[in-house]
């Protein structure tokens, strides 16, 4: 398993939320069927969703020095979640969802050649970036429950 750090500060924020679920590529479809059918049943909810980045590996050559950066894959997992809600979007969310539809033939050689593929490549992480780039591989859908990260249930919502 690879740390994010940056996904663990945005679940940590996720506390304050009545719900908050994992989605990425490999489960975009199922993190979105999700949310759909809690929308469908509840009118209090609305949605937000976070790409949410990665650190440089060095903050010193970032531009402006500054330690954050977007993450390719956590923007076109965005853009594969929204894909797959049939819901009026804001202007910010309809590009995102366009840099996916137009990404979602070559998402495994994007992602093996933009920066953080490249650096876990480095790493010896291959495979990691190789599974990363799978569309709607899996069904789960993980959710904050009680401070921790746990398979959702139907029973949850």
């Amino acid at each position: 398993m690879l740390a994010s750090p940056n996904g663990a500060t945005c679940s940590q924020y996720g506390r304050q939320v009545p719900f908050l679920f994992v989605g990425t590529l490999i489960n975009a479809e199922a993190v979105a069927a999700v949310v759909a059918a809690l929308l469908a049943t509840r009118s209090d909810l609305a949605v937000t969703i976070i790409a949410c980045g990665e650190r440089w590996n060095v903050p010193s050559i970032s531009p402006k020095g500054e330690e954050m950066r977007v993450a390719i894959e956590d923007y076109l997992g965005a853009g594969a979640l929204l894909s797959y809600l049939p819901y009026a979007k804001s202007p910010e969310a309809v590009v995102c969802e366009g840099a996916f539809r137009q990404a979602k033939d070559q998402l495994a050689a994007l992602l093996w050649e933009c920066g953080s593929g490249r650096e876990l490549r480095a790493r010896g992480f291959e495979q990691d970036v190789v599974h990363a780039s799978q569309l709607n591989r899996y069904q789960t859908v993980p959710a904050m429950r009680d401070g921790a990260i746990c398979a959702w249930s139907r029973a949850d919502g």
